[in-house]
């Protein structure tokens, strides 16, 4: 009889164990109803300060480029210098660096702060037991919604929805996100991967399926432009799928004046008021790539350009999802720009390269921004020069001081700035995000944010 009642009592006392635990995370542990996480890849804390300076301007009538400013940085300067990213007041820094790893790419780094783990570069994506944020807010009864600019089979978009390790390989990851991720909302681009190979689509898949018709199938909405994105009805769209491009969107203010593409806001609108209207809480991963992108290339005032339309997003976020939101801001990496440099220091500078040996070379304006590498570089080999001539010649750089496509000055001369060793930000703002504070690291993002799921 002893042991049946020391059964009985054990019993009872794992029901109220089981109860009290129910009742804690039901009705005292505070759960976010929305949390949002900005990805803003190559968003060092120089560049965003140039951003401040530059876009807290009003543009003026002799400025270059200004045709092309874009409307997100004429709506930036009226508000003199003050971001909407400065509203989100507790800053951490996060450490990226392994011991055997000192500098992580783009695919290690959002592994650790989607996944909550390290891996070798080269390699992207969570694996039992460990998954990505995303898998852990559906897994807590979350709706989910991952917005990019970029290609949704780039190495950040993989690492949030892959449950599988390895090296990224985008026909595999279109169908692990069609067929394996139960993502409510899906917006970016990389279009060529979802879709059969033809004559038009070169890069298209070879197995001849047409992932967007099954995504049909699977309940989704498919868009594919700008007019049918902000022509739904979010009130009863709880599955939508919007591919925009067919790899990675272009820059924005060098889009042609009727654009297939959204704008970074725009989409973040819509992935807020279907998440809204047709769920209770969820978890909302938004990635802007073109900051890294203009940055690899030292086209600085390009990156400020998409800086603003950042800036914009975040606005619409917190709008959308109100003022308790929490509203997280990274930048994932840095790609080492060293910072503005007054105009007594820019004849001292090493000018980017001209199309031709003979032509001068353009002064450059103010205020400059360095960079550690890249292609503003002095060339130290004849194929380096011979690769910055190619570029000019087909008017993927340009000469037209200081206009978008002109390379700014750097320390060293390399086709692509590379990722550094500088530690990522992390600014928030919201309930629960007093625990973004102070120095972390990267892969401990995971484990605060799933904490609020």
């Amino acid at each position: 009889m002893k042991w049946r009642i020391v059964l009985t009592v054990l019993f009872v006392l794992a029901l109220f164990a089981g109860f009290a635990y129910l009742y804690v995370n039901a009705f005292v542990r505070k759960h976010q109803d929305a949390v949002i996480l900005f990805v803003v890849n190559g968003l060092d804390l120089n560049t965003l300060n140039l951003a401040r300076q530059e876009l807290g301007r009003s543009p003026l009538l002799s400025d270059p480029d200004d045709p092309n400013i874009g409307d997100a940085r004429r709506r930036a300067a009226y508000r003199s210098s003050i971001l909407n990213i400065d509203s989100l007041w507790n800053i951490a820094l996060l450490g990226v660096q392994d011991a055997g790893q000192p500098v992580s790419d783009e695919g290690a780094d959002a592994t650790a702060l989607a996944c909550g783990h390290r891996v070798q570069n080269g390699y992207v994506g969570g694996d039992q037991p460990i998954r990505s944020l995303i898998y852990a807010a559906e897994q807590a009864q979350r709706a989910t919604g991952l917005v990019t600019t970029s290609s949704l089979v780039q190495p950040t978009p993989v690492a949030f929805y892959s449950t599988t390790m390895g090296t990224p390989e985008p026909y595999r990851n279109a169908t692990d996100l069609l067929l394996y991720s139960n993502i409510n909302i899906i917006l970016g681009g990389g279009e060529q991967y979802f879709i059969p190979a033809n004559a038009t689509n070169e890069w298209g898949r070879r197995d001849n399926r047409n992932l967007l018709n099954e995504a049909k199938d699977r309940g989704y909405k498919v868009i594919r432009s700008r007019d049918e994105l902000n022509g739904i009805f979010t009130w009863n769209t709880g599955r939508l799928f919007g591919i925009f491009a067919p790899g990675q969107f272009c820059f924005y203010s060098l889009q042609p004046e009727h654009p297939r593409q959204p704008s970074l806001a725009e989409m973040t609108r819509t992935a807020i008021s279907c998440l809204n209207h047709n769920y209770g809480s969820y978890f909302l991963v938004v990635e802007h790539d073109l900051v890294a992108r203009a940055s690899e290339r030292n086209l600085g005032k390009l990156a400020v350009n998409e800086v603003a339309e950042v800036d914009e997003a975040i606005e619409s976020a917190v709008e959308y999802a109100g003022p308790d939101a929490l509203v997280m801001v990274t930048n994932n990496y840095s790609l080492g720009s060293v910072g503005p440099l007054p105009m007594s220091t820019s004849d001292d500078l090493i000018a980017p390269p001209s199309p031709s040996s003979d032509a001068k070379a353009t002064p450059l304006p103010t205020p400059l921004l360095l960079w550690l590498a890249g292609p503003g570089g002095p060339p130290a080999t004849h194929a380096q020069a011979a690769w910055v001539r190619e570029y000019y010649e087909n008017g993927w750089f340009s000469t037209n001081a200081p206009g978008l496509l002109q390379p700014q000055p750097a320390f060293r001369f390399q086709t692509q700035a590379p990722v550094t060793a500088e530690p990522a930000w992390l600014a928030s703002r919201g309930e629960g995000s007093l625990q973004l504070r102070g120095f972390l690291s990267n892969t401990d993002v995971f484990d605060i944010v799933s904490e609020q799921f």
